[in-house]
């Protein structure tokens, strides 16, 4: 990626999902509504995202984002 100028901030995210019909959710995921509703606020350590200056609103910011289904 190639930004002009040259932003202080870049966040890149990239989501992998699957489909799962409601039966597999009851089997394999049962706490899925509980789960959501957890704090996750200890993810961002893990995958390196620095809120601070990702919320920054004085810096120029980049988000790339992205997705990808899988199937089967």
């Amino acid at each position: 990626m190639d930004i002009n100028p040259k932003p202080d901030v870049v966040t890149r995210v990239f989501m992998l999902f699957k489909g799962l019909t409601e039966d597999r959710v009851k089997l394999e995921w049962p706490n899925a509504a509980a789960c959501a509703e957890k704090d996750v606020g200890w993810w961002k350590d893990v995958v390196g995202v620095d809120l601070e200056h990702a919320l920054d609103p004085t810096l120029l910011r980049v988000l790339e984002w992205g997705g990808m289904e899988i199937v089967g």
